[in-house]
């Protein structure tokens, strides 16, 4: 019945659309090819829709997953261009409906506006012209695309002998929704290009199972660094976007192999710990939280926990998952954590990212979003993810590979 529901106001959605451009194609032959086009994708869009369905819970990381995801974002971005296009016919409609009623109030020889619905008929179909292109290249030429962000960050206590320590963060690989292990090579060149002295990973190995980064893990021990490789779990790592129940056996061997796998990838996976680094007598403390994350996310983090012991009158990093656990939990802590590296946010995958300027939907949702902000003395760096999930692809906020150097304010 949900199903139903689904596909008919998908329908109802197209054929809206359809009734609204149609009219434009005053040519026979024109008007019969688009009649022909339009109705051929919608019929493979719902095709598509009903192969995610039958798909969605398939256990294997086989090409069955991963059309899924593709399909899926097909079937995202044909909805999404209608529903944009559908904007200036829907304004017409209604203010056409107003005037019609109010003839009745007036005197009006003349309510249709037949210009003005000729001018908004076009640019719906522009318009729906626009967003689909745009996220058609997102996925064609966005989502592999990985760059290098560059950051200097001072910190307070930070020995000047260890200045330019090289730290390079990468976050959100949903190893899931990659279909080629060639693009995951690529960028594990590009981290070791960067000769490293450490790299941290903070989380979302997979989409939910542990299976999805069976093809991968042999990639990640590729990854280079100087003193360690240091990672943390994201809220994806957990499982607990499935059916399955933490209390279930299936659930503790899921996520027992999710915690063997990112070892097998050589990281030392901190869970609620810290580890003390000491190079040359100059030390300073990595904390690794679990996942915690403000609203519905789940709250696995404990920041007492990690922090037990810790000498924090040296310079201290703590790797975090979701940003919110700085404003909500760290800033308001009485912990000295010099600097937090988080991810979660992907930058929502879309946005405008140039020199100087930065913005994203995501930002009405998360205060720090991506890159390096700073309060009350304290300062959170966020990754924008190397995956992708949901769309598979990338507008505007390119796939994060963050190679941060680390110097003393002094």
């Amino acid at each position: 019945m949900k199903l139903l529901l689904i596909f008919s106001l998908i329908f109802l959605l197209d054929l809206y659309f359809y009734l609204g451009v149609y009219s434009l194609f005053n040519n026979t032959i024109t008007s019969n090819l688009f009649k022909f086009f339009y109705w051929f994708s919608s019929l493979i869009v719902y095709l598509m829709i009903i192969y995610v369905i039958l798909n969605y819970e398939k256990k294997t990381p086989s090409i069955h997953f991963n059309n899924s995801i593709l399909y899926s974002s097909l079937v995202f971005i044909f909805l999404i261009s209608k529903f944009i296009g559908i904007v200036p016919l829907l304004v017409d409609d209604i203010l056409r409906f107003v005037k019609y009623f109010a003839r009745f109030f007036q005197d009006s020889e003349n309510y249709y506006d037949t210009s003005r619905l000729e001018f908004l008929k076009k640019s719906s179909l522009i318009a729906s012209g626009i967003i689909f292109s745009t996220f058609l290249m997102g996925m064609k030429w966005g989502r592999y695309n990985f760059k290098k962000n560059f950051q200097n960050i001072k910190i307070d206590k930070w020995p000047t002998s260890l200045n330019g320590f090289k730290i390079v963060h990468i976050s959100d690989l949903h190893l899931g929704s990659f279909q080629k292990v060639e693009k995951l090579e690529l960028v594990v060149e590009m981290i070791n290009e960067e000769n490293p002295d450490i790299v941290v990973f903070t989380g979302d190995l997979v989409n939910n199972y542990y299976y999805e980064a069976l093809p991968y893990v042999n990639t990640l021990k590729k990854i280079k660094a100087r003193i360690g490789k240091f990672s943390i779990l994201g809220n994806h790592d957990y499982c607990d976007y499935t059916n399955l129940k933490r209390s279930s056996m299936e659930w503790k061997k899921n996520f027992n192999n999710l915690l063997k796998l990112q070892k097998d990838a050589g990281f030392d996976l901190l869970l609620n710990e810290s580890r003390l680094i000491d190079i040359k007598n100059y030390k300073f403390n990595i904390i690794g939280v679990e996942n915690w994350g403000a609203g519905n996310f789940n709250k696995d983090g404990d920041l007492d926990l990690s922090m037990n012991d810790v000498n924090d009158k040296i310079p201290t990093i703590l790797l975090s998952h979701d940003p919110s656990h700085w404003s909500e939990k760290v800033l308001n802590s009485d912990y000295n954590i010099d600097l937090q590296l988080s991810g979660h946010t992907h930058g929502m995958q879309f946005g405008i990212e140039i020199p100087g300027f930065k913005w994203s939907p995501v930002k009405y949702r998360y205060s720090q979003w991506a890159g390096l902000y700073n309060k009350h003395g304290k300062q959170i760096y966020v990754n924008r993810g190397v995956g992708h999930l949901g769309y598979a692809g990338r507008v505007g906020i390119m796939p994060d590979i963050s190679v941060l150097k680390l110097y003393s304010k002094i």
